[in-house]
C-alpha cells in the first residue's frame, strides 16, 4: 500500500510540474498608473489637460498598454490620445500621456467633474489594485445651502421621520473637506433641524457638538461626530443631512476631598500683640497717631485735678475762720 500511494503522489507531482512551468514561463506585466489635472481649479466650459503616468513594474514587457474603459461626470468631449490606440511598455519602463476635455454645467453645479479609468495590456496583467486611476476636477465660485436634522436615533441606522423628535441645541460647523477652512456654523432648533448658508459647491466636512447628555452617532458604525457631505448648487432647498442622536448618562464632576486644617501653634505673647493691634486697625479707623503719649496727658489733668481741688479746700477753710 505504501508503494502505491507513494507511485500517486510521484504521479501528481509530475502532472504538475507542466502547468508550474508552463507559469513561470508566461508571467505577467505589473501595469502602475496614475494621473494629475493640470490646474487646481477650473470656470465652467474651460478646457483641461490629465497628465497620466503609466509604469511597467514587472520584468515582462507589456504589449499595447490601452484604456479599457472608466466613468466620467461634469466633462465633455474627453480625448483618451495614446490610451485609445494602445503602445507597448518595456519592462521598468516608464511612460507619460496627455488626456483632455472641458468642464460642463453638471461641474459647475457639484463644484467639480471627474474622470477615472482603468488600463490593461494585451498580454495581461499581473496586479488589478494599481492600474485604475481618477482625477477631480475643481470649479469653484459657486455658492448654496445646506440643511438637515439631528434627531434622537438609538444606533447610527436609525431612520428620519417628520415624527421623529429632534436634538435641540447641536452645533454644527462646516469645513473644507481637508477640516483646514471653516465655511459657517449652526445650532439646531427644537426640532433638530440646522441650515448652513453660502457653502461652497463640493465636499465640505460637517461636525457635530452635542449638549450634554447626548451623543452624536455618524459615520458609518456611529463612532464619530462628523460626516462628509456635498453640496450642489441650484439644489433642492429640503433638508439633506440626517444624523442620530442618542440619550447617554451625564457624568457628575468628581470632588476632592479637601484636607484636614493641620493645628497651629499657639503664638507666642509678642505675637499676641502683634495680632490684636493688627485686628484693632482692621476694625476701623482708629485715632491719629501723632507720635506723643497720650498717657502722660492724662495724668498730668489728674494731678492738676486734685491739686485745684485741694486748693478749693484750702481757701474756704480760711474764708471761714476770717468770718468767724
Amino acid at each position: 500500500m505504501r508503494t502505491l500511494a507513494a507511485a500517486a503522489l510521484v504521479g501528481v507531482l509530475v502532472a504538475a510540474l507542466p502547468a508550474t512551468a508552463a507559469l513561470a514561463a508566461d508571467p505577467k506585466p505589473d501595469i502602475a498608473v496614475t494621473s494629475a489635472a493640470d490646474k487646481a481649479n477650473y470656470a465652467e466650459g474651460e478646457t483641461f489637460t490629465i497628465t497620466v503616468t503609466v509604469k511597467n513594474k514587472s520584468s515582462v514587457d507589456a504589449k499595447h498598454v490601452h484604456y479599457t474603459g472608466g466613468d466620467s461626470e461634469g466633462v465633455d468631449g474627453v480625448a483618451y490620445g495614446e490610451l485609445s490606440t494602445g503602445f507597448d511598455l518595456a519592462a521598468g519602463a516608464t511612460k507619460t500621456v496627455q488626456i483632455t476635455g472641458k468642464t460642463n454645467h453638471v461641474a459647475w453645479r457639484s463644484g467639480y467633474g471627474f474622470v477615472a479609468f482603468a488600463l490593461a495590456a494585451d498580454n495581461g496583467e499581473a496586479n488589478d489594485a494599481d492600474n485604475i486611476t481618477s482625477v477631480r476636477l475643481l470649479v469653484a465660485g459657486v455658492f448654496d445651502d445646506l440643511g438637515g436634522y439631528v434627531f434622537q436615533g438609538g444606533s447610527s441606522g436609525a431612520e428620519w421621520t417628520p415624527r421623529t423628535p429632534g436634538v435641540p441645541g447641536v452645533k454644527v460647523v462646516a469645513t473644507s473637506a481637508d477640516g483646514k477652512t471653516k465655511y459657517a456654523e449652526a445650532i439646531t432648533d427644537a426640532k433638530g433641524l440646522f441650515r448652513l448658508a453660502h457653502l461652497p459647491a463640493g465636499d465640505v466636512l460637517l461636525t457635530f457638538t452635542a449638549p450634554a447628555g447626548w451623543k452624536i452617532l455618524a459615520g458609518e458604525n456611529g463612532e464619530d461626530d462628523h460626516t462628509l457631505a456635498q453640496v450642489r448648487a441650484d439644489d433642492s432647498d429640503e433638508p439633506r443631512i440626517f444624523v442620530p442622536a442618542k440619550k447617554v448618562a451625564v457624568s457628575s464632576p468628581s470632588v476632592s476631598p479637601s484636607p484636614s486644617p493641620s493645628p497651629s501653634p499657639s503664638p507666642s505673647p509678642s505675637a499676641s500683640a502683634s495680632l490684636s493691634a493688627s485686628a484693632s486697625s482692621s476694625a476701623g479707623p482708629g485715632l491719629p497717631v501723632t507720635g506723643t503719649n497720650t498717657m502722660l496727658f492724662v495724668g498730668a489733668a489728674a494731678v492738676a485735678v486734685a491739686v485745684g481741688t485741694v486748693l478749693v479746700l484750702v481757701a474756704r477753710r480760711r474764708r471761714v475762720r476770717l468770718q468767724a
